[in-house]
């Protein structure tokens, strides 16, 4: 699986591990994370003194709140120990914890490794779980509405499902936003916003649901084609 790895992390002792692990990094200027897996994790990689800086300075929660808007999975990953580099900075372990469970709840889960290595090998392990996650849901036994139907509530979110950057988890908090498949396809970009999809994969799905199906998937020719056809028949 390739990885998009932001172009100032080129010299970082992260990639000879990524390409170990059998991971390609691609490289291109990330304007928010370090590493992207599979546009649907977006990594920060932070030092412990880094993290600790962020907190001092209160960068931490704008990164924070960019990272969630920019990717459907954020993570920021801390690389060394939070106690030493809390040691003689005039912060105590309590505001670092504090900083946690601001993160968690704000949806930007934060984990502590030891080292590089450890980073990397949090980026393979994603990189894993999402071969393993199906875009879409199996189907599973359930009560029907209709004699021979499917269950609604799982023709729903395959629905969803199926557009860019929608994993089957992103469907269910959007239908539970939305109410209705109805009403989601009609949001406006700031509305789904507010159901906290960002503006890349906004983006996405928009062109998917607006781009004009016979100007991109026909030829020119086909397209004369079948004018010349609409013609003839409303001559006929």
């Amino acid at each position: 699986m390739e990885v998009k790895v932001d172009d100032r992390e080129r010299r970082s002792p992260v990639i000879p591990e990524l390409v170990r692990l059998g991971l390609k990094p691609v490289f291109e200027r990330l304007e928010v994370g370090d590493y992207v897996v599979g546009d649907v994790y977006g990594v920060e990689r932070k030092s412990a003194d880094d993290f600790v800086n962020s907190i001092i300075d209160k960068r931490l929660f704008e990164q924070a709140r960019l990272l969630r808007e920019a990717y459907e999975k954020p993570l920021i990953v801390v690389e060394g120990d939070l106690e030493l580099a809390v040691a003689g900075r005039g912060v105590r372990i309590n505001q670092v914890l504090g900083a946690l469970l601001a993160l968690a709840e704000m949806r930007v889960p934060a984990v502590q490794v030891s080292s590089p290595e450890r980073t990397a090998l949090i980026i393979y392990l994603l990189s894993r779980r999402l071969e393993k996650d199906s875009e879409y849901l199996t189907p599973v036994k359930k009560r029907v509405v209709r004699k021979d139907s499917g269950s609604v509530p799982i023709a729903q979110l395959n629905l969803l499902a199926t557009l860019p950057g929608i994993s089957s988890t992103t469907a269910k908090r959007l239908l539970e936003h939305f109410r209705t498949p109805r009403r989601f396809f009609l949001a406006s970009p700031a509305e789904l916003r507010k159901a906290g999809l960002g503006p890349r994969k906004i983006s996405r799905i928009l062109a998917v649901l607006d781009t004009d199906f016979t100007q991109t998937f026909f030829s020119p020719q086909e397209r004369e084609n079948d004018k010349s056809a609409e013609e003839d028949m409303t001559e006929g």
